[in-house]
């Protein structure tokens, strides 16, 4: 393996990293940039979460079918592919600040064009789906931007723990934003759900104007606009370590994460708890990848430990499994936070190793090519969508999921340093 890709580092004026850095809120208390940035996250994510539960029973409702679910989540998350690599090298080129308001505002209008349609009882199967494709575009460049503006605010000894935080707001909405949604839906209805979901993006996009403004730093490579797009594959590509993490995203984003789309489908035809238990089962969830988020931050050695990508990849396969095949609801209730606490320390790890290891004018190239794996989850909600119409969803997320465990032994077979 070649040796590992330099960092930048530098110093945030005034400010002086505390020697409690290992605490889970220290990145909290010193830094006021990244609580403005976690409050951002905590209400753009929370209107995701609530956004997504109503597309999946949106979507049911109209077609009353797993496919049509699988479509719906396939045509929302493929943006996320085509986008991610224009918007990393947007990300190091351009003020991260304006890129991220602009997406703040895109998104917003998405999500009231969706309750205006569904209030009025204009939306159909088509226009659901250009709506998901539109909003998925916006989330498109949210996501990384959001992530690569924690270096910006935050020292570099004390990224790990800005980095564990981060996921743990965005992953805490996964808690917030479906449980509201359920009970919302069940309240006020799908439109008024999507309503309520557009104010939270005007609050995040008023917690953005306070974030200083960043100064672009990715003009010094890849002058052509190829070379821009395509510098991130080759830093990855000769770095087997920053390979060995790619693959493992990729395998666990398209075929395990797939259970997500699904979950509407468990919740009505296989746990029949409807659409306010949906809520129950995602935010079980989302308080699982809470958890795991907060033991990476609060952990001084975990991040260190060679093996914890592959354990964590292959243990939040394994957990998807079991739930697949239970019709036990506080046992479904229970492997769900446990599936939530891996993923969530297996994505936290990945991200801090990914931004620890590239400069900073590469640094949205390289982490865009991360979060393009789940670009490439539309394929496996697809797929997973077309099988379960034929023998159920249970079935059909559990081959998945085995296909998973064989798929991580594989990629840990062959890159040694992972079970070093």
């Amino acid at each position: 393996m070649l040796d590992r890709i330099p960092v930048r580092r530098r110093s945030l004026p005034g400010i002086t990293p505390s020697p409690d850095a290992g605490r889970v809120s220290h990145s909290l208390r010193i830094y006021p940039a990244f609580r403005t940035l976690l409050l951002g996250t905590l209400a753009t994510n929370s209107a995701f979460w609530m956004y997504q539960v109503c597309v999946g029973w949106l979507a049911l409702q109209l077609m009353d079918s797993p496919l049509f679910v699988g479509l719906t989540a396939f045509v929302g998350g493929i943006p996320l592919l085509v986008v991610s690599l224009p918007a990393g090298v947007m990300i190091d080129r351009y003020d991260r600040r304006m890129v991220l308001m602009v997406a703040q505002i895109a998104v917003m209008v998405v999500a009231a064009v969706f309750a205006l349609l569904v209030g009025t009882g204009a939306i159909a199967p088509w226009s659901t789906l250009v709506l998901v494709a539109a909003y998925g575009t916006a989330m498109s460049f949210i996501f990384p931007t959001r992530t690569t503006i924690v270096t910006m605010l935050v020292e570099r000894e004390d990224l790990a723990n800005a980095v564990a935080l981060n996921a743990a707001g965005q992953n805490a909405c996964r808690v917030i934003g479906p449980a509201l949604a359920g009970v919302l839906i069940a309240v006020i209805g799908i439109a008024g759900t999507f309503a309520v979901a557009a104010l939270l993006q005007i609050l995040a996009l008023s917690a953005t104007l306070r974030l200083p403004v960043s100064t672009p730093v990715g003009t010094a490579r890849g002058g052509s606009v190829w070379e821009s797009l395509t510098l991130g594959f080759r830093i990855v590509a000769r770095d087997s370590f920053l390979s060995s993490l790619i693959l493992l995203a990729v395998t666990t984003n398209v075929l395990v994460m797939p259970y997500i789309a699904m979950m509407p489908v468990f919740a009505r035809d296989v746990l029949g708890i409807g659409s306010t238990g949906l809520g129950l089962l995602l935010a079980s969830t989302g308080l699982g990848t809470v958890a795991g988020a907060l033991a990476v931050a609060a952990s001084r050695r975990l991040g260190s430990w060679s093996r914890a990508q592959v354990v964590t990849a292959a243990t939040f396969s394994g957990l998807v499994l079991i739930f697949a095949l239970t019709s036990n609801l506080p046992l479904a209730v229970l492997l769900l936070f446990a599936a939530g606490g891996v993923s969530a320390a297996f994505m936290a790890l990945a991200q801090t190793a990914l931004q620890l290891r590239v400069d900073d004018d590469v640094r949205g190239r390289v982490l865009s090519i991360y979060l393009a794996t789940w670009g490439m989850l539309p394929f496996g909600q697809l797929a997973v969508g077309v099988i379960a119409e034929r023998i159920g969803a249970p079935l059909a997320t559990a081959f998945a999921c085995a296909l998973a465990l064989a798929g991580i032994g594989l990629i840990a077979r062959h890159y040694r340093l992972l079970r070093a």
